[in-house]
């Protein structure tokens, strides 16, 4: 049974976007960036338990592409020294009864960089977007066995969708 967790994420105050030494960011360039975004997303789930199955440029398409909500200035991917794609976040909006919802779609890290604060530079350029466009409230679907996942968004301030915030 796919077991997958909600968390949401409400935001108080506007997120200060820090820097990271020997990191940079920015937007996704579309079409060239898209084999080097399956290459990263192919190694931050490779040792993922359950196992992602590997995507084609079409299911990226039918993911991203395709979706009235996706745009490249919605798509954040962090650069290592080198030039190496390190990871990529994507602001997504699903649609709730009454309005759309930002939810955090494809946050991944290349394996070898984890744990040197990607995963917190890309959420915090997408919760600063978020927040710039008047949102004040976050959300995340990941399963429940990426326990690591799970980790890294409770230690950025998110809580089970069904909790209320702490004020």
């Amino acid at each position: 049974m796919l077991s997958v967790l909600h968390l949401r994420k409400e935001m108080r105050r506007s997120p200060v976007v820090r820097q990271l030494p020997g990191v940079s960011v920015r937007n996704m360039a579309v079409p060239d960036e898209i084999a080097p975004w399956l290459a990263l997303r192919d190694r931050a789930m490779a040792d993922q338990t359950p196992r992602a199955r590997i995507w084609t440029v079409d299911d990226f398409r039918a993911e991203m592409l395709d979706k009235p909500w996706w745009h490249t200035d919605r798509t954040w991917l962090a650069i290592a020294a080198g030039q190496r794609l390190a990871g990529a976040v994507t602001l997504a909006f699903r649609e709730g009864a009454a309005t759309a919802i930002p939810v955090v779609h494809w946050l991944v890290v290349d394996p070898a960089y984890r744990r040197r604060g990607i995963g917190r530079l890309l959420m915090f350029h997408l919760e600063r977007a978020a927040w710039d466009t008047g949102w004040r409230s976050i959300e995340v679907e990941t399963h429940a066995g990426w326990t690591a996942a799970v980790a890294f968004y409770h230690s950025i301030g998110y809580i089970d969708a069904r909790e209320r915030s702490p004020r």
